[in-house]
Order: C-alpha cells, then sequence, then structure tokens
C-alpha cells in the first residue's frame, strides 16, 4: 500500500525527478512519520507536517547508523512545512486512531532515541522500525 503521507504517497515518480541524485532512500511507515512529527512538536514546540517527521525518523536512523560506525559529521533535516493544517488530522489522537494507527511504539523509540542515542527496541522488546 503506498504512503498515505500527503506529498509522499505517489503512486509514480514526478518526471522532474532524477533519481542520480538520490544516495539513500528508507522507507517510513505511515505511523512512524505520524509519531516523529509529533516527537519534534513535543521536544522543540515546532508543529511541523507529517512528511517532515518521515525525515526525522530517516535522519534518527542515519545519526544511528552513523553512531555504530564512528562516523562524525552533520545530518541536515528539512521542515517541508508547518502543521498548523494538521491540528484536526494528525495531530488529532481520535482521527489517527480512525486510520489504526498505534502511536505508542514509534513514539516509544523516537523517545528512547532521544534520550540515549541509540536507535531500536529496549532489551526484551521485539525491533520495530528497523530500516537500515
Amino acid at each position: 500500500m503506498p504512503s498515505r503521507i500527503e506529498g509522499i504517497g505517489r503512486p509514480r515518480m514526478e518526471p522532474a525527478f532524477d533519481p542520480s541524485l538520490v544516495d539513500l532512500v528508507i522507507p517510513v511507515p505511515d505511523v512512524a512519520s505520524v509519531a516523529a512529527m509529533r516527537h519534534l512538536h513535543a521536544i522543540t514546540g515546532l508543529m511541523a507536517g507529517p512528511s517532515s517527521g518521515s525525515c526525522l525518523w530517516g535522519a534518527f536512523q542515519v545519526l544511528d547508523r552513523m553512531r555504530r560506525e564512528g562516523t562524525r559529521g552533520p545530518v541536515v533535516m528539512v521542515v517541508g512545512d508547518g502543521g498548523e493544517t494538521y491540528r484536526d488530522t494528525y495531530y488529532d489522537d481520535a482521527w489517527t486512531e480512525a486510520k489504526g494507527w498505534q502511536l505508542h511504539g514509534p513514539l516509544s523509540d523516537m523517545e528512547r532515541f532521544t534520550a540515549t542515542g541509540h536507535w531500536g527496541a529496549a532489551p526484551g522488546e521485539p525491533a520495530r522500525g528497523d530500516t537500515m
């Protein structure tokens, strides 16, 4: 099923897309995009859209890989749009629950990464969202 995140869930690549410019693609589940968008708001106060949540989810995975490999360097994330237009949808618990999205697991992953710098499930939990 294609992504239901606006701006991401397109059935085909746009004609202007040049894949030779892309170094890495990280698949991000829709529920993870929404959880990451909300996590960004919780830690910064910045309301962003769900595609920005996709970027943050991927950035955390890149940062974790860099930590594991001993690589240093900047990781830059672009916030594509503000989140005010999503107040009654992606930021609304009843709306996301109606979509069948359970945000607790991905939110826990984000909170743990922010606190520890380690991506992946806590000891004793099954891995969630590992794509790298």
